[in-house]
């Protein structure tokens, strides 16, 4: 069941008053607060709605707070451990991404949850929309004039698909692996050991997860060997 916040209604009580004011100030003037404020309420999360019934099933994770966290891993270059991390315990990933629920319904995030979500993103095509809309918030923030471009401007390109293209790679590889071990025993043993081990066992999948996004391209080429 699809679950989306207004975020850019306000609260009647302030939701991180215990804080103190003193720290609530900070929090507001920090990265965290203009996230919240200015680039939060922009991200596109009616692309994803068609993923998610809207009465039935159990409620997906504020779609707004997930959305906001790919980003935000993207951002910060995390693994995909450092970013459940960084949902769970960060107060200021709480503050930017409006997380008011400090039970585990609401500020807990599971790796494949954040997995999926990135799926969908590359999928849909919602990272370029995405770009669009915060640069184009950015622009009218910071007042920017984009009539004229250096001939020497960076072109910037997300290392989403590329984590998408690792988890999709890894597991090609595990099921032809277990096809393998099933159908042709003694080719099987004939794989090196350390393989298996890469992708067959629980342990391994879950190195696919400590790739960071600066790191996926040259994840990309060991893998391909």
């Amino acid at each position: 069941m699809i679950h989306i916040k207004d975020h850019k209604t306000g609260y009647l009580f302030e939701p991180f008053s215990y804080m103190g004011s003193k720290r609530l100030k900070r929090i507001k003037d920090s990265w965290a607060g203009f996230f919240r404020e200015e680039i939060l309420p922009e991200l596109p999360v009616e692309e994803l709605v068609r993923h998610y019934d809207a009465t039935h099933g159990r409620p997906s994770k504020e779609l707004y707070a997930l959305l906001g966290a790919v980003l935000l891993q993207q951002m910060l270059d995390l693994t995909d451990e450092e970013t459940v991390d960084q949902f769970a315990f960060n107060l200021q990933w709480h503050y930017a991404l409006n997380v008011t629920d400090e039970s585990d319904r609401g500020s807990y995030l599971c790796p494949k949850t954040l997995w999926n979500m990135r799926a969908m993103v590359m999928q849909d095509s919602v990272a370029p929309i995405i770009f669009d809309r915060v640069t184009d918030k950015l622009k009218v923030i910071f007042d920017v004039n984009t009539d004229q471009q250096r001939l020497d401007s960076m072109h910037i390109f997300s290392n989403m698909r590329h984590l998408g293209r690792i988890g999709l790679i890894a597991q090609t590889l595990r099921k032809f692996l277990v096809n393998l071990k099933r159908q042709y025993r003694e080719e099987f043993a004939a794989v090196p050991e350390e393989i298996r081990e890469r992708y067959m066992k629980k342990r391994g999948e879950s190195l696919f997860a400590m790739v960071k996004p600066s790191e996926s391209e040259m994840t990309l080429q060991t893998l391909g060997f």
